[in-house]
Protein backbone atom coordinates (compact mmCIF):
# COMPACT_ATOMS: atom_id res chain seq x y z
CA UNK A 1 0.00 0.00 0.00
CA UNK A 2 1.13 3.14 -1.17
CA UNK A 3 2.49 5.49 2.24
CA UNK A 4 1.16 8.81 3.83
CA UNK A 5 3.34 11.44 3.13
CA UNK A 6 3.85 14.49 5.75
CA UNK A 7 5.04 18.04 5.12
CA UNK A 8 8.00 19.94 6.42
CA UNK A 9 9.46 23.00 6.10
CA UNK A 10 12.62 22.78 5.92
CA UNK A 11 16.24 24.92 5.33
CA UNK A 12 19.82 24.06 5.51
CA UNK A 13 22.43 26.49 6.18
CA UNK A 14 25.89 25.75 6.36
CA UNK A 15 29.12 28.72 6.89
CA UNK A 16 32.44 28.63 6.91
CA UNK A 17 32.93 30.60 10.00
CA UNK A 18 35.75 32.79 10.63
CA UNK A 19 38.91 30.61 11.67
CA UNK A 20 38.78 27.98 8.82
CA UNK A 21 40.28 28.34 5.27
CA UNK A 22 37.81 26.14 3.88
CA UNK A 23 34.31 24.27 4.84
CA UNK A 24 33.91 20.72 5.70
CA UNK A 25 30.63 20.19 6.40
CA UNK A 26 27.99 19.02 4.36
CA UNK A 27 24.36 18.57 4.57
CA UNK A 28 21.63 16.34 2.81
CA UNK A 29 18.17 17.00 2.72
CA UNK A 30 15.39 14.94 0.50
CA UNK A 31 18.58 14.43 -2.48
CA UNK A 32 20.10 17.96 -1.70
CA UNK A 33 23.61 18.69 -0.78
CA UNK A 34 26.48 20.83 -1.10
CA UNK A 35 28.83 20.02 -4.55
CA UNK A 36 31.15 22.14 -3.94
CA UNK A 37 33.08 24.35 -1.41
CA UNK A 38 34.13 27.96 -3.50
CA UNK A 39 31.83 30.09 -1.56
CA UNK A 40 31.73 31.00 1.71
CA UNK A 41 27.80 29.56 2.73
CA UNK A 42 25.44 27.83 1.24
CA UNK A 43 22.06 26.95 2.04
CA UNK A 44 18.48 25.13 0.98
CA UNK A 45 15.09 25.68 1.86
CA UNK A 46 11.67 23.80 0.85
CA UNK A 47 8.33 22.73 1.73
CA UNK A 48 8.57 19.23 1.29
CA UNK A 49 5.69 16.45 1.05
CA UNK A 50 7.22 13.29 0.87
CA UNK A 51 6.32 10.07 2.48
CA UNK A 52 9.69 9.49 3.59
CA UNK A 53 12.01 12.72 4.43
CA UNK A 54 15.82 11.95 5.18
CA UNK A 55 17.76 15.13 6.51
CA UNK A 56 21.80 14.56 7.90
CA UNK A 57 24.82 16.56 9.12
CA UNK A 58 28.38 15.23 7.88
CA UNK A 59 30.90 17.07 9.58
CA UNK A 60 34.47 16.62 8.16
CA UNK A 61 37.41 16.26 10.77
CA UNK A 62 39.30 18.90 10.78
CA UNK A 63 42.37 17.85 12.41
CA UNK A 64 42.99 15.54 9.40
CA UNK A 65 43.74 15.80 5.84
CA UNK A 66 40.79 16.07 3.62
CA UNK A 67 37.43 16.27 5.95
CA UNK A 68 35.77 17.66 3.56
CA UNK A 69 36.39 14.88 0.63
CA UNK A 70 35.20 12.45 4.21
CA UNK A 71 31.97 14.93 4.20
CA UNK A 72 30.79 14.35 0.54
CA UNK A 73 31.25 10.84 0.90
CA UNK A 74 29.15 10.67 3.63
CA UNK A 75 26.27 12.57 1.69
CA UNK A 76 26.83 10.78 -1.32
CA UNK A 77 26.39 7.47 -0.03
CA UNK A 78 23.01 8.63 1.43
CA UNK A 79 21.84 9.85 -2.19
CA UNK A 80 23.00 6.76 -3.66
CA UNK A 81 20.82 4.72 -1.08
CA UNK A 82 17.77 6.99 -2.32
CA UNK A 83 15.48 4.26 -3.44
CA UNK A 84 16.25 1.97 0.20
CA UNK A 85 15.72 5.60 2.33
CA UNK A 86 12.01 5.66 0.05
CA UNK A 87 11.06 2.33 1.30
CA UNK A 88 11.47 3.07 4.90
CA UNK A 89 8.05 2.43 7.06
CA UNK A 90 8.92 0.89 10.45
CA UNK A 91 11.88 1.80 12.86
CA UNK A 92 13.32 -1.48 12.24
CA UNK A 93 13.54 -0.50 8.43
CA UNK A 94 15.24 2.64 9.17
CA UNK A 95 17.88 1.17 11.30
CA UNK A 96 18.59 -1.60 8.77
CA UNK A 97 18.92 0.82 6.13
CA UNK A 98 20.79 3.59 8.40
CA UNK A 99 23.41 1.16 9.77
CA UNK A 100 24.08 -0.68 5.73
CA UNK A 101 24.22 3.28 4.62
CA UNK A 102 27.14 4.07 7.43
CA UNK A 103 28.92 0.69 6.26
CA UNK A 104 29.18 1.47 2.92
CA UNK A 105 30.14 5.09 3.51
CA UNK A 106 32.72 3.71 5.89
CA UNK A 107 34.20 1.57 3.35
CA UNK A 108 34.47 4.09 0.58
CA UNK A 109 36.18 6.44 3.06
CA UNK A 110 38.78 3.63 3.81
CA UNK A 111 39.17 2.50 0.19
CA UNK A 112 39.91 7.01 -0.36
CA UNK A 113 42.70 6.65 2.43
CA UNK A 114 44.53 3.33 1.21
CA UNK A 115 44.03 5.12 -2.58
CA UNK A 116 45.67 8.62 -1.89
CA UNK A 117 47.22 7.99 1.61
CA UNK A 118 45.64 11.24 3.26
CA UNK A 119 43.32 10.12 6.85
CA UNK A 120 40.41 11.68 6.64
CA UNK A 121 36.83 10.89 8.39
CA UNK A 122 33.30 12.69 9.30
CA UNK A 123 30.64 12.80 11.58
CA UNK A 124 27.42 11.07 10.37
CA UNK A 125 23.99 12.76 11.97
CA UNK A 126 20.73 11.57 10.19
CA UNK A 127 17.32 12.06 10.86
CA UNK A 128 14.53 9.49 8.67
CA UNK A 129 10.96 11.51 9.28
CA UNK A 130 7.83 9.33 8.34
CA UNK A 131 4.18 9.18 9.32
CA UNK A 132 4.82 5.78 11.58
CA UNK A 133 8.59 6.69 11.93
CA UNK A 134 11.16 9.18 13.48
CA UNK A 135 14.69 7.99 13.65
CA UNK A 136 17.53 9.03 14.45
CA UNK A 137 21.52 8.20 14.54
CA UNK A 138 24.59 9.22 14.66
CA UNK A 139 28.22 8.93 14.98
CA UNK A 140 30.69 11.46 16.44
CA UNK A 141 29.35 14.77 17.89
CA UNK A 142 27.32 16.14 15.24
CA UNK A 143 23.92 16.74 17.47
CA UNK A 144 19.95 16.19 16.73
CA UNK A 145 16.91 17.56 18.80
CA UNK A 146 13.52 17.65 18.60
CA UNK A 147 11.50 20.40 19.63
CA UNK A 148 7.51 20.05 20.56
CA UNK A 149 4.84 21.65 22.96
CA UNK A 150 6.71 19.77 26.31
CA UNK A 151 10.03 20.78 25.61
CA UNK A 152 13.51 20.40 23.50
CA UNK A 153 14.76 16.23 24.01
CA UNK A 154 18.17 15.53 22.27
CA UNK A 155 18.41 12.65 20.27
CA UNK A 156 21.73 12.39 19.77
CA UNK A 157 24.59 11.20 22.12
CA UNK A 158 28.05 12.46 21.78
CA UNK A 159 30.50 9.45 20.73
CA UNK A 160 33.36 11.04 22.05
CA UNK A 161 35.99 10.07 24.56
CA UNK A 162 34.94 12.44 26.98
CA UNK A 163 31.16 10.72 26.51
CA UNK A 164 33.02 7.49 26.90
CA UNK A 165 34.15 8.44 30.53
CA UNK A 166 30.95 10.11 31.30
CA UNK A 167 29.51 6.55 30.50
CA UNK A 168 32.09 4.88 33.05
CA UNK A 169 31.05 7.29 35.49
CA UNK A 170 34.72 8.80 35.84
CA UNK A 171 33.49 12.03 35.37
CA UNK A 172 30.41 14.07 35.03
CA UNK A 173 28.64 15.97 32.41
CA UNK A 174 29.67 19.11 33.41
CA UNK A 175 33.26 18.02 33.67
CA UNK A 176 32.96 16.58 30.31
CA UNK A 177 31.94 20.10 28.71
CA UNK A 178 34.98 20.67 29.95
CA UNK A 179 37.23 18.02 29.19
CA UNK A 180 39.77 18.60 25.98
CA UNK A 181 38.29 14.81 24.95
CA UNK A 182 34.60 16.52 24.20
CA UNK A 183 35.97 17.27 20.53
CA UNK A 184 37.95 13.87 20.20
CA UNK A 185 35.31 11.55 18.30
CA UNK A 186 35.55 7.41 19.55
CA UNK A 187 33.65 6.89 16.38
CA UNK A 188 32.79 8.77 13.00
CA UNK A 189 32.83 7.58 9.26
CA UNK A 190 36.26 6.40 8.43
CA UNK A 191 37.28 4.63 11.07
CA UNK A 192 38.84 1.03 10.41
CA UNK A 193 37.66 -0.29 14.08
CA UNK A 194 34.79 -2.16 11.85
CA UNK A 195 33.50 -4.13 14.83
CA UNK A 196 33.44 -0.42 16.67
CA UNK A 197 31.24 1.04 13.95
CA UNK A 198 28.07 0.97 15.26
CA UNK A 199 25.92 4.11 15.72
CA UNK A 200 23.81 5.53 18.28
CA UNK A 201 20.19 5.04 17.20
CA UNK A 202 16.79 6.62 18.99
CA UNK A 203 13.41 7.20 18.13
CA UNK A 204 10.45 9.13 18.94
CA UNK A 205 6.93 10.59 17.71
CA UNK A 206 6.74 13.59 15.52
CA UNK A 207 2.79 16.11 15.51
CA UNK A 208 2.34 18.78 13.68
CA UNK A 209 4.27 21.86 15.00
CA UNK A 210 6.97 19.96 16.07
CA UNK A 211 10.68 21.72 15.37
CA UNK A 212 13.85 19.07 14.39
CA UNK A 213 17.14 20.52 14.41
CA UNK A 214 20.73 18.65 13.18
CA UNK A 215 23.86 20.92 13.51
CA UNK A 216 27.54 20.50 13.27
CA UNK A 217 29.86 20.97 16.73
CA UNK A 218 30.06 24.60 15.27
CA UNK A 219 26.84 25.34 16.54
CA UNK A 220 25.96 23.33 19.31
CA UNK A 221 29.70 23.52 21.43
CA UNK A 222 29.25 27.74 21.53
CA UNK A 223 25.45 27.20 22.46
CA UNK A 224 23.58 26.52 25.83
CA UNK A 225 20.67 24.14 25.19
CA UNK A 226 18.50 27.08 26.13
CA UNK A 227 20.22 29.28 23.52
CA UNK A 228 18.84 26.53 21.36
CA UNK A 229 15.57 26.00 22.46
CA UNK A 230 14.93 29.56 22.68
CA UNK A 231 15.33 29.98 18.60
CA UNK A 232 13.21 27.06 17.97
CA UNK A 233 10.55 27.75 19.98
CA UNK A 234 10.16 31.02 17.50
CA UNK A 235 7.13 31.36 15.28
CA UNK A 236 9.80 32.32 12.68
CA UNK A 237 10.03 30.84 9.01
CA UNK A 238 12.56 28.08 9.76
CA UNK A 239 15.29 29.26 6.94
CA UNK A 240 15.39 32.86 9.59
CA UNK A 241 15.61 30.60 12.90
CA UNK A 242 18.33 28.98 11.34
CA UNK A 243 20.09 31.83 10.48
CA UNK A 244 19.56 33.27 13.87
CA UNK A 245 21.10 30.00 15.15
CA UNK A 246 24.11 30.69 12.76
CA UNK A 247 24.27 34.23 14.14
CA UNK A 248 24.24 33.26 17.92
CA UNK A 249 27.16 30.32 17.32
CA UNK A 250 29.55 33.81 15.20
CA UNK A 251 28.61 35.84 18.56
CA UNK A 252 30.21 33.10 20.73
CA UNK A 253 33.26 32.94 18.78
CA UNK A 254 32.66 29.62 17.34
CA UNK A 255 35.82 28.61 15.81
CA UNK A 256 34.65 26.05 13.53
CA UNK A 257 32.29 25.44 10.10
CA UNK A 258 29.05 25.83 11.53
CA UNK A 259 25.85 23.98 9.96
CA UNK A 260 22.05 23.66 10.96
CA UNK A 261 19.12 21.53 9.39
CA UNK A 262 16.07 22.77 10.49
CA UNK A 263 12.59 20.96 9.98
CA UNK A 264 8.74 22.68 11.51
CA UNK A 265 6.32 20.01 10.81
CA UNK A 266 3.72 21.57 9.00
CA UNK A 267 1.32 17.99 8.46
CA UNK A 268 2.47 15.09 10.57
CA UNK A 269 0.05 12.66 7.55
CA UNK A 270 -2.40 11.47 11.34
CA UNK A 271 -5.54 13.33 9.50
CA UNK A 272 -5.20 11.28 6.21
CA UNK A 273 -4.19 7.81 8.24
CA UNK A 274 -7.58 8.46 10.10
CA UNK A 275 -9.20 9.34 6.87
CA UNK A 276 -7.52 5.94 5.34
CA UNK A 277 -8.48 3.66 8.19
CA UNK A 278 -12.27 5.15 8.35
CA UNK A 279 -12.45 4.63 4.63
CA UNK A 280 -11.20 0.96 4.61
CA UNK A 281 -13.62 0.23 7.53
CA UNK A 282 -16.37 1.94 5.64
CA UNK A 283 -15.75 -0.32 2.58
CA UNK A 284 -15.44 -3.88 4.97
CA UNK A 285 -18.87 -3.15 6.61
CA UNK A 286 -20.55 -2.27 2.95
CA UNK A 287 -18.88 -5.13 1.89
CA UNK A 288 -20.67 -7.00 5.26
CA UNK A 289 -23.70 -5.54 4.44
CA UNK A 290 -23.93 -6.19 0.95
CA UNK A 291 -22.80 -9.74 1.53
CA UNK A 292 -26.04 -10.42 4.50
CA UNK A 293 -28.06 -8.74 1.58
CA UNK A 294 -27.46 -11.28 -0.87
CA UNK A 295 -27.41 -14.18 1.29
CA UNK A 296 -31.03 -12.91 3.19
CA UNK A 297 -32.03 -12.29 -0.60
CA UNK A 298 -31.04 -16.10 -1.66
CA UNK A 299 -32.77 -17.66 1.30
Amino acid sequence: MKGIPITLEIAAVTDIGRRRARNEDNFFVNGAFIDHYKVRAERFESVDTEEVHVMAVCDGMGGLTDGDVAAMIGVTTLSDHADELQAIRTGEDASFTANRIVRTANDRILKRIKKTGKKMGSTFAMLVASVDCLYACNLGDSEIYIKTRFGMERLSKPQTYAQELVDSGAISENQAGRSYGRNQLSKYLGMDNLKALKPNESSAEIRTGDILLICSDGVSDVLPSHSIYASLSSDRPVNEIADTLIEKALRKNSGDNMTVVIARVLDDGRVARLRRRLGIALGITAGVVMLAVLIAWML
